[in-house]
């Protein structure tokens, strides 16, 4: 039983940290938590080898290359999954609580206490790791990654945001308390907790796919199930908007006809077929923006040019102060879609002011490479919002026949087949920083 429980912990959690990291790539969030969630996966496989194969294998006298081999490895995911768990939380709680890791240096000096204990405090050879180094700068690690869970709990502002937080906190941190103690704990009572380790892990796989199953793991999506989901309910709610005013225009025609009032009919046919062309502009709206194949006719553009026919009716509002910093810059770029693209990143961000804050946009030519970007001081976003910003039908704004979450999804689209890339930072309350990123040469 005790070597099942470790071989099914194994199993059950290699296999969600793939499915996560597959279905969801891009997504640094599920990055992490994958990363950690295959560690913990990894753990029973350390168990299965250390307590059950390499014995089993020295005691058949097996192939010596075969025994040496499984030694290696089971020392080295000794090492792993003693110290690796610790260090993906943290970086886990810091993107979770919008701290993002663009910094390359918080990734780096957060790795130092792992990697000091790979060079000096472990013996491969022995499997042996020195639990009270690894616990000493693991309980630091514990308190850090702890006092990230807790802020998002404070500052939520509904119930169901603070039990959305709560979860995930339950989820990854007693399995890394867990861990902690196991390290600080004497012989005794670290063979005890290892025993109850598999349970613990198993017990949050399960809460995991609880979530997953009820769209409610870190705002991931089951992407062929909720996107159809999502997609057809937006068109039913625009279309049954839509026929809900022909009908009306029609029983207004015919009570018309019925009284002789000939003259009022013809209003009533503009409305029809202005409901016509909303409803085609709106079909036409998501076969574009969810078609796979998007043809692009790219040319030299100045895109400093495009730039200023975008920003002109974002200057003509009162309250809104846009500050350009570019100069003119040639790119070869459709021209239609780029314009499409950055009008739909500005009107956004108009609307996350509310149309009163300042827009900021700037051109920096590299060597290889030319930034776009456009920051505002509008709301922002959290972290959830964040990572799933690029989803189709995903929206932080009030669905509408307007409003169908496709901008950003058709702007990553637009980019990529210009062989660039869209990278987003944002901070609820304070604004949303958008860059663009396209080759200095076509």
């Amino acid at each position: 039983m005790f070597f099942f429980m470790f071989f099914l912990m194994f199993v059950s959690l290699t296999s969600v940290s793939i499915h996560l990291w597959v279905n969801h790539r891009g997504n640094r969030l599920i990055f992490w938590a994958s990363l950690v969630i295959l560690c913990a996966g990894l753990a029973g496989l350390q168990i299965f080898l250390e307590k059950g194969w390499v014995p089993y294998a020295t005691d058949q006298a097996l192939n010596v290359t075969v025994i040496r081999a499984s030694m290696i490895v089971t020392a080295l995911l000794n090492m792993f999954i003693n110290t690796f768990p610790y260090y993906g939380m943290l970086l886990f709680y810091l993107i979770y609580n919008g701290m993002y890791t663009y910094q390359k240096w918080i990734p780096v000096l957060a790795s130092i206490p792992p990697v000091l204990t790979l060079l000096f405090y472990t013996d491969l050879m022995a499997n042996r790791v020195d639990n009270g180094f690894v616990a000493a700068w693991g309980l630091c690690y514990v308190c850090l990654t702890a006092s990230l869970a807790v802020r998002p709990i404070i500052q939520a502002n509904d119930f169901k945001e603070r039990v959305s937080h709560v979860s995930i906190a339950f989820v990854f941190l007693i399995p890394l308390i867990t861990l902690n103690m196991y390290h600080f704990s004497s012989s005794p009572v670290s063979d005890q907790l290892m025993t109850l380790i598999p349970y613990i892990s198993i017990t949050s796989l399960l809460l995991i796919t609880i979530f997953y199953l009820r769209d409610a793991f870190l705002g991931v999506r089951r992407k062929s199930i909720h996107t159809v989901h999502v997609g057809t309910g937006l068109i039913h709610h625009s279309l049954k908007n839509s026929i809900g005013k022909i009908k009306l225009n029609a029983l207004n025609i015919r009570k018309n006809i019925q009284v002789g009032q000939y003259e009022k009919i013809e209003a009533y046919v503009e409305n029809l077929l202005h409901t016509h062309e909303s409803m085609m502009a709106m079909m036409a709206k998501v076969s574009y923006a969810t078609s796979d194949k998007l043809a692009s006719k790219q040319e030299m553009q100045d895109i400093s040019a495009i730039l200023d026919e975008v920003l002109e009716s974002i200057e003509a509002l009162p309250k809104i102060r846009v500050e350009k910093q570019y100069v003119p810059t040639f790119l070869f770029l459709d021209r239609i879609l780029i314009a499409e693209c950055l009008q739909n990143i500005c009107n956004n961000a108009v609307e996350a002011m509310r149309e009163n804050g300042s827009l900021y946009i700037a051109l920096e030519k590299q060597a290889q490479k030319v930034l776009l970007t456009i920051r505002d001081t509008g709301c922002g976003m959290n972290s959830i919002q964040l990572q799933n910003i690029f989803e189709p039908f995903y929206s932080t704004k009030y669905r509408s026949g307007k409003h169908f979450g496709l901008g950003m999804y058709q702007v990553k689209k637009v980019i990529e087949a210009h062989r660039g890339k869209v990278e987003v930072r944002s901070t609820p309350n304070k604004g949303t920083v958008i860059v663009l990123t396209f080759p200095a040469k076509g």
